[in-house]
């Protein structure tokens, strides 16, 4: 069951634009090209490119709740140096609100990128990405042993 299509180093439309997703295509493609035998075939382009998607989507997070983590802590030393006065007691609680704010939004992008992760894994597993599924790929056949005996070269034993 193999297609006569085969994979390409060049990404697919569907990564037209994703500069991150194209850049997983060429390196996996290119490691696929590398080993003995097939492991994907065009039938698992839809998945890599899933994968290539998420790996991006995930890349994009990181890039985001670093952005955020930075700003959260730009609010904390600024609020760690103001001693309000009496009449400036709501601003303050105000900037702290601020603050809170901002790290629940940190944590709500630290939980989303685990489930990113999550899918990540499980594609990776599909497309033999990790040591683990790679481990349940059915190794080349090794050419059977010649017979020692010159009666078994004859019976094909």
């Amino acid at each position: 069951m193999t297609p006569k299509t085969v994979l390409t180093l060049k990404p697919p439309i569907e990564l037209k634009g994703h500069k991150t997703a194209a850049g997983v295509w060429k390196r996996l493609v290119g490691l696929y090209f590398e080993t003995e035998g097939t492991i994907v075939t065009a039938f698992d382009a839809d998945l890599l490119v899933k994968y290539c998607l998420a790996e991006e989507e995930l890349h994009e997070l990181e890039t985001l709740r670093a952005s955020i983590k930075k700003l959260w802590l730009v609010h904390l030393r600024l609020l760690t140096m103001i001693k309000p006065k009496p009449d400036q007691v709501k601003d303050y609680f105000n900037a702290l609100a601020q603050a809170n704010a901002l790290l629940q939004r940190f944590q709500g992008m630290d939980a989303r990128m685990d489930g990113k992760r999550k899918l990540v894994f499980a594609l990776a597993q599909s497309l033999y990405l990790t040591p683990r599924s790679r481990a349940g790929v059915a190794p080349t056949e090794k050419e059977p042993p010649e017979p020692d005996n010159p009666m078994g070269k004859f019976l094909g034993k």
